[in-house]
């Protein structure tokens, strides 16, 4: 296991929780020293530089475009950090763990999504790591909602900035009946009509992980950030079907 794995430390009595869905949450995930390399090194200028600004308020640099594209030269142990998140090992790891809770089984060979290759190997799976950087913004860049019903997992790891005094920008998770209509345009968030209560806060803190199983429950959101003055930094890591797949659930439009 590499040793910039966000499940390097992983033990499921202390980090895994069934309720209100399944997920982890890992304070300090990985080794200090680790940590802080991958913070030092975190190419933010890069990113502002050389991808496009989404929705007013958000860079983001896939996978493609770090371990293929080479759109960004990133320092080695970012190489190491994509490559291992998107690796088969990671994939199989995951579902490992959330596999008990599932359905189906996606025991599947996996790709980089948007990979030139992956479109050549007919896979059915592809995994995407992403850095993400969300400038100041006053209101919350995610309302409560639920992910693309292709989507398998999805994991955050917080690079909360040093000097950084603003609160909020924290995680979520809504407890919830199953949600079987949203509003699409609106980043399929929640109707105002399903019940739904905030059951944890996973506070945006350096070294924080938080990832989760994707079904019609996993209802979650962001907190809006007050006083916000600096970026807030963050990693995506996720696991998808290939768009044409079945997908585990599937959501009406409002």
């Amino acid at each position: 296991m590499s040793e910039t794995s966000v499940l390097k430390n992983f033990n499921k009595e202390k980090h895994f929780f069934k309720d209100p869905y399944p997920h982890i949450h890992i304070k300090q995930c990985l080794d200090k020293l680790v940590f802080e390399r991958l913070y030092e090194n975190f190419p933010v200028q890069l990113i502002k530089e050389n991808f496009q600004l989404l929705e007013g308020h958000t860079f983001r640099a896939l996978a493609d475009d770090i371990l293929n594209k080479k759109t960004i030269k990133v320092h080695a142990i970012w190489q190491e950090f994509f490559e291992y998140h998107t690796s088969q090992e990671f994939y199989d790891l995951v579902m490992n763990i959330f596999e008990p809770y599932m359905d189906r089984k996606y025991k599947f060979t996996v790709g980089v999504r948007g990979a030139t290759t992956t479109k050549d190997r007919n896979l059915t799976m592809t995994t995407d790591t992403q850095f993400v950087v969300h400038q100041p913004h006053k209101t919350t860049t995610r309302t409560t909602h639920i992910d693309n019903p292709l989507e398998i997992y999805a994991g955050l790891l917080y690079f909360k900035q040093r000097g950084d005094t603003s609160q909020g920008g924290d995680f979520l998770i809504h407890t919830s009946p199953e949600v079987s209509a949203v509003r699409q345009e609106l980043g399929r968030e929640i109707p105002n009509d399903v019940e739904h209560r905030v059951q944890k806060t996973i506070t945006y803190e350096a070294n924080t992980f938080v990832m989760f199983l994707n079904s019609n429950k996993s209802v979650h959101g962001v907190t809006p950030r007050e006083d916000a003055m600096v970026d807030r930094l963050s990693i995506n890591i996720i696991g998808e079907l290939i768009r044409g797949q079945q997908a585990p659930f599937t959501l009406q439009k409002v």
